[in-house]
């Protein structure tokens, strides 16, 4: 007895719609700027200014709450959770910023914005991919800050996933 098979095939090319890659190569990719380069020591300072900024204001609350501790005194467990709040904080501060002016109070100093890849000034969502790009950057102990001197683009973690770069004002 012969076994009847239920298969149906379906011909790719009846249902898939061909692709015209001319328009493709015929558009140049996005590179950014080479201009980046010359912007590593003034991103990282304005890094450095608003890692010292949002460390001070921490700092403060540190110093409050040791002083309202039954028992002053700093563990591993303490050490730990005032340190994932510094890294929270740091990413908070970020984000707030890009959503609301796309400079940091470090940026402004430093006269460098966050721009779109045509130029533009942040929208909400580029402003939140950021903020997120900034979170995945602080996480493993700022790597993604320091990505800017290996990246053959100069660019850190934030302004690859936000599609996002710095721009000299």
């Amino acid at each position: 007895m012969e076994r009847k098979t239920r298969r149906t095939i379906i011909s790719i090319a009846q249902h898939q719609s061909t692709i015209d890659f001319d328009e493709a190569e015929l558009s140049p990719p996005f590179i950014f700027p080479e201009y980046q380069k010359e912007l590593l020591f003034s991103r990282f300072a304005s890094e450095a200014i608003d890692i010292a900024i949002v460390a001070g204001i921490y700092l403060i609350f540190v110093g409050v709450t040791y002083l309202q501790m039954p028992e002053p005194g700093i563990d591993k467990r303490i050490g730990g959770i005032y340190v994932a709040g510094l890294l929270v904080l740091i990413g908070v501060y970020f984000l707030l910023f890009m959503l609301s002016t796309s400079q940091t109070p470090g940026m402004k100093m430093k006269r460098l914005a966050a721009v779109t890849r045509e130029g533009f000034p942040l929208d909400p969502r580029s402003a939140c991919m950021r903020g997120f790009g900034y979170f995945i950057s602080i996480v493993p102990l700022m790597l993604g800050f320091f990505w800017a001197l290996i990246d053959p683009e100069h660019l850190t973690w934030a302004d690859k996933v936000s599609g996002t770069f710095l721009k000299k004002i």
